[in-house]
């Protein structure tokens, strides 16, 4: 299709895509505005989303990620983390998210009320453990006691680890060697 027939389409001047008018006399380019550009996907209905995935050549790389995902009960149980302590993918829900850079992350699904307002029942957390943690970072953690739970990072040593609780900022000191992972909490979904 040429550039003319596709503004004619889409209910605009012909000539409004043509090459003499996509540059300037001084040889920059003219971008299309934002509403000539929300007309033409109008007419197509498509997305915004889905006219920047047609900016990657590779047809995976438009398709997003697919983030395992668990809630944070279930995480608990033995079985769903490996010998590495990354999720064993068959056994966690997989939820298309956006390509992210940490091919090891997961999502965790609150499924309490214990840690409202800050995180509600039903949000996701996307955990990376590839993340280095820092102080005053938001993480998901599973200590020797089996249950996964979610802090903020005061300090780590090589011996103590002390985790502030979420919403009454209570310290709480651990054996660093007692927690089996620790995962910065890099975005959460409301």
């Amino acid at each position: 299709m040429t550039p003319s027939r596709l503004a004619q389409m889409s209910g605009l001047d012909p000539a409004l895509l043509s090459q003499g008018r996509r540059k300037r006399p001084d040889g920059t380019f003219r971008w299309p505005s934002l509403e000539t550009l929300s007309r033409i996907l109008n007419r197509f209905d498509m997305t915004m989303d889905d006219f920047s995935g047609l900016m990657f050549g590779d047809p995976a790389a438009k398709a997003g990620f697919m983030l395992p995902c668990l809630n944070l009960y279930a995480a608990s149980d033995d079985g769903h983390f490996d010998k590495n302590n990354l999720p064993i993918r068959s056994k966690w829900l997989k939820v298309d998210f956006p390509d992210l850079r940490d091919p090891n992350c997961f999502g965790l699904i609150v499924d309490t009320d214990r840690y409202e307002p800050v995180y509600r029942e039903n949000d996701l957390l996307v955990c990376s453990p590839a993340h280095q943690v820092r102080r005053g970072d938001r993480i998901a953690f599973k200590a020797e006691d089996g249950y996964v739970r979610l802090a903020t990072m005061v300090r780590q040593s090589t011996f103590t680890t002390d985790l502030a609780n979420i919403l009454t900022e209570d310290v709480e000191t651990l054996p660093t060697a007692s927690l089996i992972w620790t995962a910065r909490i890099a975005w959460a979904r409301q």
